[in-house]
Order: C-alpha cells, then sequence, then structure tokens
C-alpha cells in the first residue's frame, strides 16, 4: 500500500455519514424536477432547486428544447465567445433588450459568471467596491478581476458599510454589493 493510500485509508467520513443514511450529496431523482420530486422511490419536497420560475417542467419549453435540439443538435461546439453563439443566442438577447426597454441584452450561461463578468465591466483600478464579507465565491472572483479597491463590510451591518463608505473617497465610484 502507497503512503497516498495508506493516509487516505484513514479518512471514512463520508463511507460512515453513508451508512447512516445522511449523506446530502449526488442523490438521485427520479424524474422531472419540480416542487416536489421522486427520490429513493419516495415522493419528497424539493427544497433545494435553482429552478426558480418553474419553468423546466412546463410543456412549452420542453417542446421549444426538442425543437431546438432536432434544428442545432445537443450542444454547440464552443463557448460563446469563440464559436458556439447560435442564432437562438441573438434572438433572445434581443427579444430581452426590448422587453426592458433597452437598446442590448447580453446572456450569461450562470450565476457565476454574470458575476466574475459583470462586476469588472463596471468598476475598475480607481474605483471601490463595498462588499458583504458574506459574498458568495463568484462575487469574490469579479471583485479580484475588476482590481477596484475592495471594503468589507459586517454581513447585513448597514452601519458597518456606512462607516466604510466614510472610508473612499468622496468623488470616487463606489459600488455596494449586497
Amino acid at each position: 500500500m502507497d503512503i497516498l493510500h495508506k493516509r487516505l485509508s484513514k479518512y471514512n467520513l463520508p463511507q460512515q455519514v453513508r451508512e447512516q443514511g445522511l449523506y446530502p450529496y449526488f442523490r438521485e431523482i427520479e424524474g422531472k424536477q419540480g416542487t416536489e420530486v421522486e427520490m429513493d422511490g419516495h415522493h419528497v419536497i424539493m427544497l433545494g432547486s435553482n429552478a426558480y420560475t418553474g419553468l423546466t417542467g412546463d410543456e412549452r419549453v420542453i417542446e421549444a428544447g426538442v425543437a431546438a435540439m432536432r434544428r442545432y443538435g445537443s450542444g454547440c461546439a464552443g463557448s460563446r465567445f469563440l464559436n458556439g453563439t447560435l442564432d437562438l443566442h441573438v434572438q433572445l438577447e434581443k427579444e430581452l433588450a426590448e422587453f426592458v426597454g433597452k437598446d442590448e441584452s447580453l446572456c450569461f450561461s450562470t450565476g457565476f459568471t454574470v458575476n466574475s463578468g459583470v462586476i469588472p465591466a463596471l468598476v475598475g483600478p480607481h474605483d471601490y467596491i463595498l462588499c458583504d464579507d458574506r459574498d458568495h465565491a463568484s462575487i469574490v472572483d469579479g471583485r479580484r478581476l475588476s482590481m477596484a479597491k475592495q471594503l468589507r463590510y459586517k454581513h447585513n451591518d448597514m452601519a458597518d458599510l456606512e462607516n466604510k463608505l466614510q472610508k473612499c473617497e468622496p468623488d470616487a465610484v463606489k459600488l455596494i454589493i449586497v
């Protein structure tokens, strides 16, 4: 037994938790996801979904997805940046811009990429970011990429935020992230 395998064999907490039926990760969902799902043959309430709009199970959305797969295949040949922008992307962005009364819009594939892409576009090295000390990792990455001066305030503490604002140069751009 090599040294790495020997050391890893002592780490058995995940196995212990699985044996007790308490391991919360990689649980299989059997079928469509909604507010209720089937797991291990049981009908349960879904409390951990990111499908906020409920559209993942909407028949109109499913049919549009099937039609898109028939036309475009199961995915893009690359990232949007290089060679993965479909006419569907452009159409969606145009319709979203019209819907919100703006000239343009840009769709991101995940919330993480929104924060890591938009924050550096809004502020730079001469600006300030004031952020909650419990921000999501995507916000942390966006802040770092911006190279702005960063001041973190205590979680949900508006008095601390006010204190941090006083430390900023008065005429500087300030982005407050909550």
